[in-house]
């Protein structure tokens, strides 16, 4: 499997540079569409024996922007993340990484406990 990040709701200019960096690092960018909330982490990142969800509906309004990081180690993505900060990507306070759980969460559950972890970290 390809190192891969997956984006949802990053703006124009940062996309671009984040794809940039991963063109350089030979790292997969694909990006996440609003109508694919309800997909699981695994559909999302084509991994076999994940199917499309018949759920279209989106729960809610999400309005973040978010990075989802796929077979990376953590070595890796502390490096890449090091490099968004030297290239001056605007933080991005809403990020995954790939773990045997979250693999079979739907995007938007996943958009939550990220959500909620963030807010119990940061006092919100």
């Amino acid at each position: 499997m390809n190192e891969t990040i997956l984006l949802y709701h990053i703006d124009l200019t940062t996309k671009q540079h984040i794809k940039e960096i991963a063109t350089q690092l030979d790292i997969e960018v694909r990006e996440i569409f609003d109508n694919q909330v309800c997909e699981t982490m695994g559909y999302l990142l084509h991994i076999d024996g994940f199917e499309a969800s018949p759920e279209t509906k989106i729960p809610d309004k999400l309005d973040q922007s978010f990075l989802f990081f796929a077979y990376m180690s953590d070595k890796q993505l502390d490096l890449l993340l090091e490099i968004f900060k030297v290239k001056e990507i605007p933080y991005i306070p809403y990020k995954a990484m790939l773990t045997e759980n979250n693999v079979v969460y739907p995007f938007y559950q996943l958009y939550r406990n990220v959500e909620n972890e963030y807010k119990q970290i940061s006092g919100q």
